[in-house]
């Protein structure tokens, strides 16, 4: 017996890697891609046990058609993977609100929206007689720590982290387990992507902190995890009897709770300033 999976964003990064491993364990996997081009890539890759799915998670009407694809296909989901994510930097007072509400809308009301849509098959329905699934949130250190210039990201991925607490407590009627991952520095191109991109606050009170950014990103690189970490992990929090609520992934674990958790707001405040005025050790993520 197969069991099936879906995941959202698997063209790249973390999505991608756990394509490769959950589909290499013989699970049958549902990927979303926004673009055919990249589904026809992953398929010629995957032949067999992997249905694309063409959407964006913005797209409300795309997102429902393709749940259709799924509910057609299968009777029960092992595992939701809520991976689709963006990150747009910048200071809170020059973000646009435009790229405000995107980060909110796929971090956050994507999530939302793509979970309510696939619950029956996880196992909230009446008629479910199967196997209870599992819903794993991609989130972030981010959601625990706020980042300065990162502030839109910090404040997206803060809400997932509440949104899976409330799931985890709504849904524990049905067993269904919903655990949150919260990668550090991550070898992906979420960052690269945005080498370059805070020149646009050159003129802003904020650029001589925010010409550090390239050097920041680079670093953080350099000391990042590789994806296949949080690949494993997900397996493990798909396949554990009781895996935890949540799973911090950070090089320096202990450092960063302490800071997130433990220092008074304003030493932290202090020490963020020094660094982000030395730009070699902050972590965008």
């Amino acid at each position: 017996m197969v069991n099936y999976i879906l995941i959202t964003g698997v063209s790249t990064g973390i999505g991608r890697d756990a394509l490769r491993l959950l589909h290499s364990k013989g699970y049958h996997i549902f990927g979303s891609v926004r673009q055919e081009e990249e589904a026809k890539k992953l398929t010629q890759a995957y032949p067999e046990r992997f249905t694309p799915l063409v959407f964006d998670v913005q797209d409300h009407k795309a997102v429902a058609e393709a749940a259709k694809i799924v509910f057609q296909n299968c009777s029960a989901l092992f595992g939701l993977i809520n991976n689709a994510g963006v990150a747009i930097p910048g200071p809170l007072e020059h973000l646009t609100e435009e790229a405000f509400e995107r980060q909110l809308d796929i971090n956050v009301k994507a999530v939302r929206r793509i979970t309510n849509l696939f619950l029956p098959l996880l196992g909230a329905h009446p008629e479910f007689n199967g196997t209870p699934g599992r819903i794993i949130n991609i989130s972030s250190v981010s959601g625990l720590f706020s980042s300065p210039f990162n502030g839109a990201y910090s404040i997206s991925k803060h809400a997932l982290e509440s949104m899976t607490d409330v799931y985890r407590r709504e849904l524990r009627r049905y067993d269904i387990k919903v655990i949150a991952i919260e990668p550090g520095p991550i070898k992906t191109n979420i960052w690269q992507k945005n080498l370059n991109s805070l020149e646009q606050f050159s003129e802003t009170d904020y650029y001589d902190v925010l010409q550090n950014a390239n050097k920041i990103i680079e670093n953080a690189e350099k000391s990042a995890f590789p994806v296949t970490k949080i690949s494993t992990l997900i397996f493990k929090c798909l396949t554990l009897k009781n895996p935890k609520t949540r799973y911090i992934v950070h090089k320096n674990k202990l450092v960063f709770k302490l800071l997130a958790f433990y220092l008074p707001d304003k030493l932290v405040d202090w020490f963020i300033h020094k660094t982000l005025s030395k730009g070699d050790k902050h972590r965008p993520i």
